[in-house]
């Protein structure tokens, strides 16, 4: 009984002992709220805004023209479109891979976006004392949930 349990624990260490996280060059060595992913395309929502690698983390570059709230807590993909939550600044979408954004927040009532869904073609996003929103027209238009 005693072999057995000893080759027990020995084969869990082995398993657990290959699995292991790697730090990647970044981005901007601080704080990462939150992740997407678009085909090979990482996205990372920071205090700095959008950062993307196409290289599996080894390299970033910022993406955020036209983001003009850079304080994204929220990251979401639907199709080829990338929405970015932010602390103030509402909903922005980026149609070509987070080289431009642009606010859709029509009809959104408060624009501290902390958290954001996507269902097919519904987009949900969270907010800080303002409920939960749906967009049925990749972020256009926003109407409350109830």
């Amino acid at each position: 009984m005693k072999k057995i349990v000893l080759i027990t624990i020995m084969l869990i260490s082995a398993i657990f002992a290959n699995a292991q996280w790697q730090q990647t060059n970044g981005p901007n060595g601080g704080y990462i709220n939150c992740i997407a992913f678009s085909g090979n395309h990482i996205f990372a929502g920071t205090y700095s805004g959008v950062f993307l690698s196409t290289d599996n983390g080894s390299n970033w570059t910022t993406v955020n023209n036209g983001l003009t709230n850079q304080y994204v807590l929220s990251l979401a993909v639907s199709g080829t479109n990338i929405f970015a939550g932010t602390d103030g600044g509402g909903v922005f979408l980026s149609t070509d891979n987070g080289s431009n954004w642009s606010a859709v927040n029509n009809g959104l009532t408060s624009q501290d976006v902390r958290s954001l869904a996507v269902s097919g073609t519904n987009i949900f996003a969270g907010t800080y004392n303002g409920g939960v929103f749906l967009s049925t027209d990749n972020g256009s238009n926003w109407s409350a949930v109830n």
